[in-house]
């Protein structure tokens, strides 16, 4: 992660933000008084709130990591899964 002091975020306040915008990379800014905050993409926001809301819920991530060890062999073949609604 970037790090910048808030003097410099203000001089290239353009350059951060399409920076953070395209790459998806979080800026943190430190004021002079030692005051931190940190600029973070849309995309990025969305994201942690999604993995807050999935903690969240009881199970939920035990059951992710349950599913992640599966060997891929053991799923279920595409081709009978129907997408009908």
């Amino acid at each position: 992660m970037r790090h910048v002091t808030a003097a410099a975020a203000k001089k290239d306040f353009n350059d951060i933000f399409n920076n953070v915008t395209q790459f998806n990379e979080p800026v943190t800014i430190v004021s002079d008084d030692e005051k931190v905050c940190v600029l973070l993409s849309i995309d990025e926001w969305r994201g942690i709130q999604e993995t807050l809301y999935l903690q969240s819920i009881p199970g939920m991530v035990d059951s992710i990591k349950k599913a992640a060890a599966e060997p891929i062999e053991d799923g279920v073949d595409v081709s009978l899964v129907s997408f009908d609604v």
